[in-house]
């Protein structure tokens, strides 16, 4: 029966296709990453209401927000710089720390399955949390002398990798603890001890790296984003930046990722030029921002939006549809973290693929358009949150082709990522029937 199913998937899907779901079932079944994915799904809610208020903040209520610029905010709503630090509170008290959510929730969900002790689950939980505080630590505070301050910066969405890392080194060394302690009939001091002893070596792993490293664990995962490729204005250059923002995006590294160095004074030259020249002559034509920032964003990193309109074009199962109509709002203000953690795509095998694959594919269509001068560079500065679409075309002073080059981008993106989804939701499916079964 089950080589009967087998087959029958092969056909519907092809070979690629069938490879893959079997690889993201076994992938999903073990216990590491089924304890990751249920994480993300505790803290979907947090993330989602975080990135809505962050959204709100900058686009709404910020002088350099798009619906701010657009419907003339400032000039209608009432006790705007009030509600600005509200939703900045708001937002810091949930995106700016979804990495210590992630790190009690993994670490709790692999205790979960071998203890009923609900103070085992909880201390796990504590434990992790502690730790990755540990290795984010304010370094001269330390070194000096002074109360130690923590780097609260780092325990946001950029910190969810560190956050996952902590919570499976953390959870798998309580669950070995719990399994083999030789007194199990001491808990209370089972679990005193087991925590202690996990606390003293997070402590010393926390200041060896904070003596020998000038970084936070989370900075020198962040760094990798912000290489300095020789080549920034050139292809190569170009795609690599594309690969490596999205391979960290995909590993957890959520949040804005910064551009090579000098971006923001090219772009003031563009500017300049077309201000004070006729035409539409500019000197830095090929440059991260007119090319990725502007033709690969759509709805966030991995051109997010093609996704979403993947999910609801496609066959998709109410799951996803109603992850995507949660994440619809922020995904057209270009912020991917709810989908990223809602479907989810970080750490997914399957839609890992299409992630990164198709911003190259649309930078390589955007370098090759404006090689050939069929649109026009982008000079006039973007507000945040505009749509990913409108971009280019606000940005060019309203040019028409610059508008159906992002058009088309869009639909590529969409084609790229539909048959992802499609072995996402059976992938998803056949993990679940299998779970079932095994119970």
């Amino acid at each position: 029966m089950l080589g009967q199913e087998a087959a029958k998937m092969k056909r519907e899907t092809g070979w690629l296709g069938s490879h893959l779901i079997q690889l993201e079932v076994t992938f999903r079944q073990n216990s590491q990453i089924k304890a990751v994915n249920q994480a993300f799904h505790l803290v979907f809610p947090v993330v989602l209401v975080g990135t809505l208020a962050d959204m709100v903040r900058q686009t709404w209520l910020a002088s350099t927000g798009y619906y701010f610029q657009t419907l003339h905010v400032g000039d209608w709503l009432m006790q705007r710089t009030v509600l600005k630090h509200y939703l900045s509170l708001l937002s810091a008290g949930t995106l700016g720390l979804v990495a210590m959510f992630m790190a009690f929730a993994v670490s709790y969900y692999l205790v979960a399955p071998v203890t009923k002790r609900t103070t085992d689950r909880l201390m796990v939980g504590v434990v992790a949390v502690t730790g990755l505080k540990f290795f984010n630590v304010d370094r001269l505070t330390l070194l000096n002398g002074q109360p130690v301050q923590w780097l609260s910066n780092n325990l946001g969405i950029s910190g969810i990798l560190v956050g996952i890392l902590i919570g499976l080194i953390v959870g798998d060394g309580y669950r070995w603890g719990i399994q083999h302690w030789l007194l199990a009939e001491e808990r209370l001091g089972q679990t005193m001890t087991i925590a202690s002893i996990w606390l003293l070596v997070l402590a010393a792993g926390g200041l060896a790296w904070t003596l020998t490293q000038k970084g936070s664990l989370n900075a020198t995962f962040l760094s990798l984003a912000r290489w300095p490729f020789p080549l920034p204005h050139q292809l190569p250059g170009l795609l690599g930046f594309n690969l490596l923002t999205g391979l960290c995006q995909w590993l957890g590294i959520l949040g804005p990722v910064a551009s090579v160095g000098g971006q923001s004074v090219e772009a003031a030259q563009n500017l300049a030029s077309v201000l004070t020249h006729a035409g539409w002559q500019i000197p830095h034509p090929i440059t991260i921002h007119t090319v990725v920032d502007v033709y690969t964003n759509f709805g966030g990193p991995g051109m997010m939006l093609g996704l979403l309109l993947a999910i609801y074009l496609g066959h998709s199962n109410g799951a996803q549809r109603r992850v995507g109509a949660a994440c619809l709002l922020p995904t057209l203000g270009n912020y991917n973290a709810p989908l990223m953690v809602g479907l989810p795509v970080v750490l997914s095998p399957i839609l890992g693929i299409p992630f990164l694959v198709t911003p190259v594919v649309c930078s390589l269509l955007s370098w090759t358009c404006l090689q050939l001068h069929w649109v026009p560079a982008v000079a006039y500065p973007i507000a945040n949150g505009t749509p990913g679409i409108l971009q280019g075309f606000l940005g060019t002073g309203g040019n028409m082709a610059a508008l159906a080059l992002a058009g088309v981008e869009l639909l590529i993106s969409v084609l790229i990522y539909y048959p992802f989804v499609k072995w996402s939701r059976l992938a998803g499916e056949a993990a679940h029937h299998a779970e079932k079964t095994s119970h």
